[in-house]
């Protein structure tokens, strides 16, 4: 009888252990609904990181999904989530606490991005639930509420859960003591921690966070003094950018279903590393290779307006955008144009077409001449943000048009000399499709394959 006694102490100590700890969840998405894009998308493989403010050394982490969902556990003990670190091996963590009521936390760690499913099976190795089937990388954790996939409660007794990584399978037990057969026990269970977490951490843990989000081809978000007391989903939203062989970065923007680039190119090599040839003297109308230079060959425009570039970098073989991006086709120009409300039979024609469409792609009014262009109610509708960076003329080298013409190549040769562009000027409130002699030197926007 002691011993019994004995055996259900320890597991209702190590079942209060659960409540000592606060599980976060949530799903970062892009600004993909933002001005006029169709919708946001997830953000996966993007790295969700929260600090104690009181003690930084407590960081808990997780990478979101394919669906750009995360998750994690706060201890009270602080004890640092190790997922900074990236794991050397596949590792199955044991469950905590072990022997459990009403729910446990399973921990993972693997050696490199992979398609992770996570089950749990009855004694018999009858299927009981699926907790996570997803690609993900570095470190990570789910959590049972000792229910099946019908969200029914089930009866205590030892459980094998299961973690599938490539061609890694690994198996552990744990021990679900007084279950909860045929229950549906999900609100009270959540219910139940909230108080118990409250209490606990009030007393041992500050509260307040900082959530920080970093990735690959996104804005580094940061949001601090979080209130956390109890399990939360913290959803988040985060700008996606683009970046350049040389390390610029550049805002993008979602217009119907395209992603374009939001800033004018300022890259200076190819996607390979090979220089672009800069050439500040008249040189430039004789050129044979693609090269690049500034407006008036003043850098101090480079940052407003990017650089100016004649056709021939766009179609060097060693690729000028970044990785995953490509300079538009004349065909990708009209769905834009197509999409901010242009008509098909308008946008085959010549010089001038549409309405406001050219408004809705400009931005920032300050830096463009009076005209119909920045009086149009629908000016920057769309946040493309196109700017007057002007042009440099291919037969005597010369720069026009700053403050009055934003001017775009397409990737699309008419023939052998000229190719179509697009502009946008103070004037007019739509927008000018026409051909260019391939030598000048005009703005790249990029478009996302």
């Amino acid at each position: 009888m002691f011993k019994r006694t004995l055996f259900f102490s320890l597991c209702m100590i190590l079942v209060q252990a659960v409540f000592a700890q606060i599980v976060i969840h949530g799903t970062v998405t892009d600004n993909g609904a933002e001005y006029l894009g169709n919708g946001a998308e997830p953000v996966s493989n993007a790295f969700v990181k929260l600090v104690d403010q009181a003690d930084t050394n407590h960081i808990f982490s997780s990478y979101t999904n394919e669906q750009g969902q995360y998750s994690f556990q706060i201890t009270a003990t602080g004890v640092e989530n190790n997922s900074l670190q990236k794991p050397d091996g596949f590792r199955l963590l044991q469950n905590y606490p072990n022997p459990f009521n009403p729910s446990t936390v399973i921990s993972y760690e693997l050696a490199h991005p992979s398609h992770v499913n996570i089950e749990v099976f009855n004694v018999l190795g009858q299927h009981v639930k699926t907790l996570l089937d997803a690609f993900q990388y570095g470190s990570g954790s789910v959590v049972w509420n000792a229910t099946d996939d019908n969200n029914r409660g089930v009866a205590s007794g030892l459980y094998i859960y299961s973690m599938k990584a490539g061609d890694v399978r690994i198996n552990k037990k744990m021990l679900l003591i007084d279950g909860q057969m045929g229950s549906t026990a999900t609100a009270a269970i959540h219910s139940s921690s909230v108080m118990n977490n409250q209490h606990f951490l009030n007393k041992q843990m500050s509260g307040k966070y900082t959530l920080s989000v970093s990735g690959v081809d996104i804005e580094v978000y940061k949001l601090e003094n979080i209130n956390i007391s109890a399990d939360s989903y913290i959803d988040v939203s985060v700008n996606r950018v683009v970046r350049d062989y040389d390390g610029n970065v550049y805002r993008t923007v979602k217009i119907g279903a395209q992603w374009w680039m939001a800033e004018n190119l300022k890259v200076t090599h190819y996607r390979d590393g090979t220089p672009i040839p800069h050439v500040p003297d008249n040189t430039w109308t004789i050129l044979r290779t693609g090269a690049y230079c500034a407006y008036n060959n003043d850098e101090n425009n480079v940052a407003t307006y990017g650089l100016l570039y004649n056709w021939k970098a766009v179609i060097d073989t060693c690729i000028i955008s970044p990785e995953g991006w490509h300079v538009p086709t004349d065909e990708e120009w009209k769905r834009l144009e197509k999409f901010l409300g242009m008509s098909e039979s308008e946008t085959n024609n010549l010089n001038y077409r549409g309405t406001n469409e050219g408004s809705k792609l400009a931005g920032n009014a300050d830096l463009w001449s009076y005209g119909d262009l920045e009086i149009n109610p629908a000016f920057n509708e769309s946040g493309f943000f196109a700017l007057p960076g002007g042009w440099r003329v291919y037969y005597d080298g010369d720069f026009n048009d700053m403050g009055i013409a934003a001017v775009f190549w397409s990737s699309t040769l008419i023939n052998g000399y000229s190719v179509w562009r697009r502009a946008i000027t103070c004037d007019y409130s739509s927008i000018l499709r026409s051909a260019y002699v391939s030598n000048n030197g005009i703005s790249i926007r990029c478009v996302r394959d």
